[in-house]
């Protein structure tokens, strides 16, 4: 009976050493792999895009709004004479936003940034490697880790930039650069974000193969796999 004991807590042993050996691979992988400067000619065409895409939004929704209760034929007319404005419309977008576009692309190539790898929840207790195209989000730390720039990707694409780490209460605004100052001079080999467990409240690190993570507001630092096992208390209490 105590063989059969000590086997099963070996097999649950090895099977979470494992786990965290299947993250580590993933990340030095995905570093690996990341060449850049290209990445960041990416993130720049995606921020291009989602300029695009965010003026051809709003003037949907103006045609939606202005085409609403009247019968099809006064909607294709409104529709065809939208499209003729729009046409002149984004000419003169088009222009502010290649000057926006290359402010932005001047702002991130003037530093080098840390790259901090996305992470996703594969389960309630596993984390994986965001695989999409653009997995990696820049920060731009000053000296004392205020940070000047932060740019995020989500879904393998530009999602936003901020001045500062966006922060949603005072705490989490006081406490940020003094989390990073703690993390950084430990020298951690990688930084990474996972959006899907506290949002802003965390951020993640390896150091020596292992993975932590801190949470910002509580000032409060686990071990990967503590925190996961653990995480509906951790946050409740």
């Amino acid at each position: 009976m105590k063989r059969i004991y000590l086997i099963f807590i070996m097999s649950c042993l090895f099977l979470s050493i494992s786990k965290a050996q299947t993250l580590i691979e993933q990340v030095e992988r995905a570093y690996s792999a990341l060449d850049s400067t290209s990445y960041i000619d990416n993130i720049v065409l995606s921020y291009s895009k989602s300029l695009e895409k965010g003026h051809k939004e709003t003037f949907k929704l103006l045609v939606d709004m202005c085409s609403s209760g009247v019968d099809s034929l006064d909607v294709a007319q409104k529709q065809h004479i939208a499209d003729s404005v729009y046409l002149e419309y984004f000419k003169d977008k088009k222009e502010l936003d290649a000057q926006k576009t290359k402010s932005f692309e001047s702002e991130m190539k003037s530093k080098t940034p840390l790259y901090v790898l996305n992470l996703k929840l594969k389960d309630k207790q596993t984390l994986q490697v965001d695989t999409g195209r653009l997995a990696f989000n820049l920060f731009y730390f000053d000296k004392r880790c205020k940070g000047r720039l932060y740019v995020y990707c989500y879904d393998g694409k530009y999602g936003w930039h901020e001045d500062g780490y966006r922060t949603f209460s005072r705490p989490l605004g006081r406490n940020a650069p003094k989390v990073f100052r703690k993390i950084m001079r430990k020298h951690p080999k990688y930084l990474l974000f996972c959006p899907e467990l506290e949002g802003m409240n965390t951020i993640l690190y390896v150091i020596n193969n292992e993975v932590f993570i801190y949470r910002i507001v509580e000032m409060e630092k686990y071990k990967l796999d503590d925190y996961m096992k653990n995480r509906t208390a951790i946050r409740n209490s």
